[in-house]
């Protein structure tokens, strides 16, 4: 079969009549709003069951109707009616929404004893109401949890909309053409310091002009997280909300970020290498993912497609079948168009539909990693689906990396072995993402957590990106040169708006899936019964214990550092 660059198909979730959906959605939710006076602490489970298989069906519907709209705009931010359509859809979605509310209220404030009978009563849903138990002390009254949904649609997310909106509107005079950004990515890699120098100047200096309008939807974006999360609901921090939501230990976090940060000097002998290595007399933030070697071969999407496929069925035969149905679905939109939005993402729908992935396919090796990383996620979502409820699904963040990354890993690790002559630049360019998708982040989180002190204290969008660019010298080292167009790089990084403090999810996941795949190495094929099952898991049990399932302890930094004993080796390699 021959695989070209295409849009998505999006058919099977797009209603047919969206007038006709909204009355359906509309009728299943009063109907579930006319069983509110059997919620008492007397319910039977049956009658409790019933009314969560209700909701359950409700949310596939909403679901479909939400990521359809969702998705026709992020392939085209540019167009207004996609737009209108996704935020006529929102309002609904949380019009709707509202009205069940009572649900969730109602099930938080029921006697522990009813609570547990409810909860050991509901099989593969128990997670799901273990969670609602665990956020009751955050939780406000209805009306109060009516308003912020309604703040939420027409603040924080209108805010995020409009940084998408304005930074997909970015186009880059480079080379004499128009560029989009993600063509612009791939000339910061190239072999010429020249160009990489010039590359990195054009991709930030946008940001750099409207740095006033993109700093007051950061400030604003920050300030509602910390009035509502921290002064509302009572959440320890700005960060504690986010490891509340992952259900991950506070603890845990902190061991990781501690790690990461008592490994950055392994990195600056890494840049030295990477220095005399490329015959620099200095190494600047321009060269850090330089290539040793031109990379002149642009390899087609076929190509690039069946490279991902074997490394799959190479793995297990999981990998290759889940992968394989979201690409003969037509589930990826991969052409690169104007308008689209920038970066790659895996988007899951329902438990009956397989996920969607977005990406830019340029024809460079970094794409191929790319498909790989997002096929990664959807495939973790499609052995998630097949065992769990539409509650339990979604892993969390963290752990919804790591089949992305550990995918990744399987796809190099091939590559290596069938071109033994390109290992060693291979080996070169995994440091550099390891840097990058580890360190980087980690650094990315530890500025998050340093400019929401920073608002708090009322300071400006300047000096917040001079301590960025503080933070980032100290973080590569004294040996390699920042130029200061790197004070703004905060601005071009969407993580850091749609999802604050989502980036450790990058260096958790990196680090769990270097130490898994030793395991995988060490123990052999046997070992991938393991993966997959942490996978099926989903999001129906805390990390903690679906980390265990491969023998992880993500609370201890020995075990974070077990990750960077892997890549110390592989620096030794390189030296």
């Amino acid at each position: 079969m021959e695989y070209k660059t295409a849009p998505w198909d999006l058919s099977e979730i797009t209603p047919k009549d969206i007038n006709k959906t909204f009355k359906t959605i509309e009728r299943h939710t009063n109907n579930i709003v006319k069983k509110k006076k059997l919620l008492t602490n007397s319910i039977s489970t049956k009658t409790f069951l019933d009314i969560v298989k209700q909701l359950e069906n409700l949310r596939i519907i909403s679901a479909k109707l939400g990521i359809s709209a969702h998705l026709a705009w992020s392939a085209n931010a540019e167009d207004q009616k996609a737009a209108a359509l996704a935020s006529k859809v929102e309002n609904f979605l949380t019009k709707q929404g509202n009205k069940l509310i009572f649900f969730s209220l109602w099930f938080k404030k029921l006697s522990d004893k009813k609570a547990k009978q409810l909860i050991a009563a509901s099989g593969k849903y128990h997670y799901h109401f273990e969670m609602l138990r665990k956020r009751k002390k955050h939780t406000l009254e209805e009306n109060e949890e009516k308003i912020i949904n309604i703040k939420d649609t027409t603040g924080a997310s209108a805010l995020t909309n409009i940084y998408n909106i304005l930074t997909s509107k970015f186009e880059y005079d480079f080379q004499g053409e128009k560029r989009t950004q993600e063509e612009m990515v791939t000339f910061v890699r190239s072999s010429s310091s020249k160009t990489r120098k010039e590359a990195y100047l054009t991709l930030f200096k946008p940001y750099q002009e409207h740095k006033d309008l993109i700093g007051e939807i950061y400030k604003n974006l920050i300030n509602d997280w910390r009035e509502e999360s921290v002064n509302l609901r009572g959440y320890k921090d700005p960060i504690n909300v986010r490891n509340s939501v992952n259900d991950i230990p506070d603890k845990a976090i902190q061991a990781l970020l501690n790690v990461c940060a008592k490994n950055e000097k392994m990195f600056h002998k890494f840049f030295e290498i990477k220095r005399k290595k490329l015959k620099l007399q200095k190494l600047r933030r321009f060269d850090i993912y330089a290539p040793l070697k031109e990379e002149k071969e642009t390899i087609s999407y076929n190509k690039a497609v069946n490279m991902v496929l074997e490394t799959f069925e190479g793995f297990a035969p999981e990998f290759h079948a889940a992968a394989s149905n979201i690409i003969n679905q037509n589930h990826i939109h991969s052409n690169v168009q104007k308008g689209k939005r920038s970066g790659a993402f895996c988007c899951p729908t329902t438990t009956q539909h397989s996920p969607y992935v977005l990406l830019s396919y340029t024809g460079k090796y970094r794409d191929v990693s790319t498909l790989a990383h997002e096929l990664g996620h959807g495939i973790h979502m499609s052995l998630a689906n097949m065992k769990q409820t539409e509650f339990t699904a979604d892993a969390c963040l963290p752990l919804a990396e790591t089949a992305s990354i550990f995918s990744e890993m399987l796809l190099s690790e091939k590559v290596m072995k069938d071109n033994p002559k390109a290992a060693k630049n291979m080996l070169f360019t995994k440091l550099d993402d390891l840097y990058a998708s580890i360190i980087r982040q980690a650094g990315f989180v530890r500025f998050e957590i340093q400019a929401h002190e920073m608002m708090k204290e009322g300071k400006t969008i300047d000096e917040m990106s001079d301590v960025y660019l503080k933070m980032l010298k100290k973080q590569l080292g004294p040996k390699v040169e920042v130029d200061d167009i790197y004070k703004y790089e905060w601005a071009y990084i969407p993580h850091i708006f749609h999802t604050p403090f989502y980036c450790y999810a990058y260096a958790f996941g990196n680090l769990l899936t270097l130490a898994i795949y030793e395991m995988y190495k060490e123990k052999g094929p046997s070992f991938a019964r393991k993966v997959i099952h942490m996978l099926e898991a989903g999001g129906s049990c805390e990390p903690v214990k679906i980390a265990k399932i491969v023998g992880a302890d993500i609370t201890s930094e020995a075990f974070w550092q077990k990750g960077f004993d892997v890549i110390k080796d592989m620096i030794k390699q390189v030296e």
